[in-house]
């Protein structure tokens, strides 16, 4: 899922079903849950999805991703092919994804495809779109995959070990997973999700953000004290000329708002970006109103009010006038890896309204 985040991040988008990716903003991964069958040869292998935390809506598409080994002995291939009788020679098979059989349901074949072999470990993706939009109405919790590999010649079946599908001392990053790319209508506020790990109030969220928080940023020099020198006396603002005024506060402009999520302590669960600029939007909004800070009218009627009768009316707001998004890699309260594009996180341009 990293690779897949920098892949979208840069816009190098060349997979199977990741053509949809492009559209989606939301992409969920959901780890394999099966295991492998004991025995001398592994003919048949399940992978087992838990999607019950699956948003149905706006669902566009859906992959699965299978890690083929690298062999420490690339003899094995061939020596598994003739031990099935095939008289050995490696070289290409066919490999075929099927739904898994279910009560009165029988396996349908979703995908075959020719592989050769390879001298590294690499992922195989299927194109599981077909399946899963047959149990999209039904609000499946549970979803199944079968494989099985074959001679490309004589049919006759192959040992999936001798592939490099074993499932024998995979890492969790190495294991299959299932993606589900979707597009939500809604605007999905980053608040959510941060209730969704913390509680189901405002005040647990709040307890959250600050026990959440680690510091670790180096301490402070011993010894080393700071002179406070009392701040000079503050002028009401009535009784300075209007350009003192202004220099005192500088006008609307965009400024820097660093925002590190290692140091806030949510590094557990956000993978990437670690860290991020998101801008914030500060200054006096004074008359005249410049043309760059987009001023509607109503905020230049009111600049004008404020400006001749600063009691009767509050002065305009800086605030952004255009965000940007950003996407964000984290692992969400169901423990799946979620892609999400979150809307408005960055400021891109500030104006007086």
């Amino acid at each position: 899922m990293l690779s897949l985040y920098w892949s979208l991040s840069s816009g190098d988008v060349n997979s199977s079903a990741l053509h949809e990716a492009g559209l989606a903003n939301t992409i969920t991964s959901f780890v394999d849950k099966g295991q492998d069958e004991r025995g001398p040869q592994l003919r048949r292998q399940r992978y087992h999805f838990n999607i019950s935390s699956l948003e149905r809506d706006g669902l566009l598409g859906a992959e699965l991703r299978i890690l083929r080994k690298r062999l420490s002995d690339p003899r094995r291939a061939s020596m598994g092919s003739a031990a099935d009788g095939g008289g050995g020679g490696g070289g290409a098979c066919l490999v075929k994804l099927y739904s898994c059989a279910s009560g009165k349901q029988k396996p349908v074949l979703l995908q075959t495809r020719t592989m050769e072999d390879v001298l590294g470990s690499r992922w195989e993706m299927f194109d599981v779109w077909k399946v899963f939009k047959g149990l999209k109405e039904q609000h499946s919790q549970q979803l199944c995959f079968e494989l099985e590999a074959l001679e490309q010649r004589g049919g006759r079946p192959l040992d999936l070990r001798s592939l490099g599908f074993a499932r024998l001392g995979r890492t969790n990053k190495e294991k299959a997973f299932f993606l589900a790319f979707g597009r939500s209508r809604k605007r999905d506020l980053f608040y959510n999700e941060i209730k969704a790990r913390s509680g189901h109030d405002n005040k647990t969220v709040y307890e959250y953000l600050f026990t959440q928080r680690r510091m670790r940023r180096a301490p402070a020099v011993r010894g080393a004290k700071k002179t406070l020198q009392p701040p000079p006396p503050l002028l009401p603002a009535q009784s300075l000329p209007q350009h003192q005024v202004t220099k005192a506060r500088p006008r609307c402009h965009r400024r820097r708002l660093h925002v590190n999520f290692k140091e806030m302590g949510w590094d557990d669960w956000i993978i990437a970006p670690l860290e991020y600029n998101a801008f914030h939007c500060d200054g006096a909004c004074d008359f005249p109103i410049r043309s760059h800070l987009e001023p509607t009218n109503h905020a230049i009627i009111q600049t004008l009010i404020n400006s001749m009768d600063p009691e009767s009316t509050p002065p305009t707001c800086c605030v952004p006038t255009r965000l940007s998004p950003i996407s964000i890699l984290y692992i969400d309260s169901a423990n799946n890896v979620v892609y999400k594009q979150y809307e408005d996180m960055v400021v891109e341009s500030c104006g007086c309204r």
